[in-house]
């Protein structure tokens, strides 16, 4: 998907675009991410989606994908269909063959836009899916904060901080998508006649009903899926030809993928580690001093100012677990003995 290319779109440069009508179809989930981004930066532009996503609706309802060309026919016969009247000068011996031409076109109009109300309203009818389904929602967890959702099927949502979520107002009859960044806890709604798919960057976790966790912050080296209960699906994209990793996981079990190397590993996992901080607890395990430091501004919504002078050996880890515990108290203990001072400013940490 190239994003730039449909700022000067119209409903008709919508209706005739390959990548448009696959993510309309759902056969191409990888760019669904694509598509939110590009909606939720350009509104001005929905009413023409909304147009278009009619037109291709009208044109697909017998659940069968229109060939380009047949589609661009179809557009031009509506669009002749609708044009104004001849405005050629008709000939004297010829006024009623030219009236009752014109009538015919108009109604030949009216049946067209009948006819294509009457199917995409419809296949609205059948798949359940109102406009609105295809607008966005997304909800954010700012630094220091949690937030608490329940989606439109009932699943059950806690985002940890500096986590952000999107998926549409009403599920899709067939599949229900959302694309996660950061870190979630999923209780997840069961139905087995539509799969709950979280897309992930490069991972993509398919459910019926079950609860797990996902931790993808961008700047992490590693995505990690983590089931509490019930089976889950991870997909992972490999190599350069877009080769797929696949692992299915129980109870107890963990997908760690990791990016650089391309590995997808199935483990066990430490509760505590994984879904502690829902219960207040912050975890760290041999942590470097910038991946601290992260988690710190992420937790308690503060930003770091290291000093020039301040070094820590590149063998330095940090290990613990803190419940409930205020930041200066961890700042003391990394900083012992004398590593560094620390002096907390509202919002700013110096650390001297």
């Amino acid at each position: 998907m190239e994003a730039h290319k449909y700022d000067r779109f119209g409903y008709k440069d919508f209706v005739l675009d390959d990548d448009f009508r696959a993510w309309l179809n759902g056969t191409a989930p990888e760019n669904d991410h694509l598509w939110e981004k590009w909606l939720l930066a350009n509104p001005s532009h929905r009413p023409e989606i909304e147009k278009a996503r009619k037109i291709v609706y009208a044109l697909h309802f017998q659940g069968r994908p229109v060939p380009s060309y047949d589609i661009e026919q179809q557009w031009k016969r509506l669009e002749s269909s609708i044009a104004a009247p001849d405005v050629r000068s008709p000939s004297v011996d010829q006024p009623r063959r030219i009236a009752l031409r014109r009538v015919f076109r108009l109604l030949a109009a009216a049946c067209v836009l009948v006819g294509a109300f009457f199917l995409v309203n419809r296949y609205l009818a059948y798949h359940h899916a109102p406009a609105s389904a295809f607008v966005p929602v997304e909800h954010k967890a700012a630094n220091g904060q949690q937030r608490k959702l329940v989606l439109p099927d009932g699943t059950r949502v806690t985002l940890n901080a500096g986590s952000s979520i999107s998926y549409p107002e009403e599920f899709e009859e067939k599949i229900r998508k959302v694309s996660l960044s950061g870190e979630a806890f999923f209780d997840v709604t069961r139905n087995e006649k539509a799969p709950f798919v979280i897309t992930t960057g490069e991972v993509v976790t398919k459910v019926l009903g079950t609860s797990f966790n996902i931790r993808a912050y961008p700047e992490n080296k590693a995505v990690q899926v983590a089931v509490v209960e019930g089976k889950v699906k991870v997909n992972a994209k490999i190599g350069s030809e877009d080769q797929n990793a696949c692992v299915f996981l129980s109870k107890s079990e963990m997908a760690t993928f990791q990016k650089e190397a391309g590995e997808l590993i199935v483990s066990i996992y430490d509760e505590k580690e994984q879904i502690g901080w829902k219960d207040g607890m912050l975890y760290f395990q041999k942590s470097d001093f910038h991946s601290t430091i992260l988690k710190l501004e992420r937790w308690y919504g503060v930003k770091f100012e290291v000093a020039p002078g301040v070094r820590m050996d590149t063998d330095w880890r940090f290990s613990g677990k803190f419940q409930d515990k205020p930041l200066d108290y961890i700042l003391g203990v990394m900083s012992y003995p004398n590593r560094f001072s620390y002096k907390v400013n509202n919002s700013i940490v110096n650390l001297q």
